[in-house]
């Protein structure tokens, strides 16, 4: 089996994100916005989208000390950044 490179994996990320993903559970923004919304409940914080996308890496970096191989981690990495990315620059 060929070692996938960044590309391989930034489509993959795109594939999710873009994908059946989008489908199942809509707008990465509005998902996020929801998430925050109930941890903000839960804890009596003011977390905002762009923040639980970056919780989502953090977890992703955690993981990734345990399996530092495998390619899911980085996939989905990758697309977190990029949804980071948007809830910071298009929900303004």
């Amino acid at each position: 089996m060929k070692t996938k490179n960044r590309i391989d994996l930034l489509k993959k990320a795109i594939e999710y994100t873009g994908g059946d993903r989008l489908k199942d559970y809509g707008s990465p923004i509005d998902n996020h916005k929801n998430i925050a919304n109930i941890f903000n409940a839960i804890t009596d914080k003011q977390l905002t989208a762009k923040d639980i996308a970056l919780v989502h890496i953090a977890t992703k970096l955690a993981r990734l000390k345990a399996s530092p191989k495998k390619d899911d981690h980085y996939i989905d990495i990758m697309a977190y950044i990029g949804i980071a990315y948007e809830c910071e620059v298009v929900d303004k």
